[in-house]
């Protein structure tokens, strides 16, 4: 069963390691890591870290040299690549030994004309081929309308696969009511709703009212308070088993592999074992945080946590 990953605004990820940041002065860094990034990317990645086969479909550059394709061949990641920008962008992440992580994120270079019908065009050819599952994640590039998730949602639901949306702002918005299972974290549901949920309780509420205009379910994250999902058959939270410290960049990603492989396995939102796959999410999450970039996981502490992960019913 494979996952295909949909990534509009791909990046080559840098993560500088420092002792600490001091705003003003010479720092020296202490390791450098380089690798193809962008939020799909990530998820594909840990997908395959959790033993299942994953593709990478994404705009990339219109001509050599292609460090983002090869960023991803070197990943050992199979990939479907449209042509559309004229360089990928770079994110850097400066993580210091206490665990504080401060992200420089370029915008991303403006598409090409006919980008929309060539990633659209890649996406019917996967889905024929029988991806089992879809996450479309990351931001959308300057020439892209918000509107294209959305829009990507709607192809995968004519083909009955179902889709995660990990995206944000304006995007977001626009694919609420798609039928996604969206996965918004604090700041990204307070966009959405217009306000930010202050309780479990007020989370749960809103999921519910995003439900019934149309998302096919919600998994609102939280960071080291968890999750909480919400479907139309019921809703669930689950916290860490423990404080967790680390590269916070990624964990969401991981816990949106996590989601993608049961889904795929189940077929449906309705055939999901929730409390199971929230769980996961969670456990996954963490894992993410305790490995050095985005896009790993720490496979030992993933195991170790996902058996102890309490869920409960919420709302």
């Amino acid at each position: 069963m494979t996952i295909l990953t949909v990534t509009l605004n791909p990046a080559v990820d840098v993560t500088y390691r420092i002792p600490a940041l001091d705003a003003g002065t010479t720092i020296s860094v202490t390791e450098v890591r380089t690798r193809a990034g962008g939020k799909g990317v990530n998820v594909a990645s840990v997908v395959r870290a959790l033993g299942g086969d994953s593709l990478v479909l994404a705009f990339t550059g219109v001509g050599p040299p292609d460090e983002f394709r090869a960023g991803l061949d070197e990943l050992g990641l199979d990939h479907r690549l449209v042509p559309a920008l004229s360089s990928v962008r770079r994110t850097v992440a400066v993580v210091a030994d206490d665990g504080t992580t401060t992200n420089l994120r370029e915008a991303g270079a403006e598409v090409a004309i006919g980008a929309e019908a060539g990633i659209t065009a890649a996406l019917r050819t996967e889905l024929d081929a029988g991806a089992a599952a879809v996450v479309v994640s990351g931001s959308v590039p300057p020439g892209l309308a918000a509107e294209v998730p959305a829009r990507l949602v709607a192809v995968c639901a004519e083909y009955g696969v179902p889709v995660i949306a990990d995206v944000s702002g304006a995007a977001l918005r626009a694919v609420a009511t798609a039928a996604a299972v969206l996965m918004p974290n604090r700041d990204e549901l307070a966009q959405l709703l217009g306000t930010l949920p202050r309780s479990a309780e007020e989370v749960v509420a809103a999921g519910r009212r995003l439900v019934r205009d149309g998302a096919a379910a919600i998994v609102a994250t939280a960071g080291e308070d968890g999750a909480i999902a919400v479907t139309p058959a019921g809703a669930w939270s689950a916290r860490p088993v423990e404080a967790v410290t680390g590269n916070p960049t990624g964990a969401g990603d991981a816990g949106a592999a996590a989601l993608a492989r049961h889904l795929a396995a189940a077929g449906s939102v309705s055939e999901v074992d929730w409390p199971g796959a929230l769980a996961d999410v969670v456990a996954t999450s963490s894992a993410g945080v305790r490995a050095p970039v985005a896009g790993e996981i720490d496979a030992e502490a993933r195991s170790g946590w996902l058996g102890a992960v309490t869920v409960r019913e919420a709302g």
